[in-house]
């Protein structure tokens, strides 16, 4: 299989802001990976079971469904369970940290 007959790496972006949305997208798109962008965590999980990405890079803090439950319902499906997980946050705190 040559490079160009390689599918991207999947991923999936569940942010509320647009704009961080928006610049997130663009950056990885321009890096050659597929982006898949919600603004809602709940719609975010469905996604995630639906094309089970290699990656999801989600916000913390979101009206209908935050990033840390979105998280802990891809961690406890086993056919998830290995997905890599980054949560973003402007939360400082060191016991934001733990949880």
């Amino acid at each position: 299989m040559t490079k160009a007959e390689i599918p991207p790496t999947q991923i999936v972006l569940i942010d509320d802001d647009p704009i961080v949305g928006l610049i997130l997208k663009r950056t990885l798109l321009g890096q050659g990976y597929s982006v898949n962008h919600t603004q809602d965590g709940v719609e975010g999980l469905q996604m995630i079971h639906q094309l089970r990405p290699s990656l999801v890079i989600c916000d913390w803090m979101m009206p209908s469904m935050d990033g840390i439950e979105v998280c802990r319902q891809v961690k406890s499906d086993p056919k998830l369970s290995n997905t890599i997980f980054l949560l973003l946050t402007s939360r400082s705190e060191i016991s934001d940290r733990v949880v």
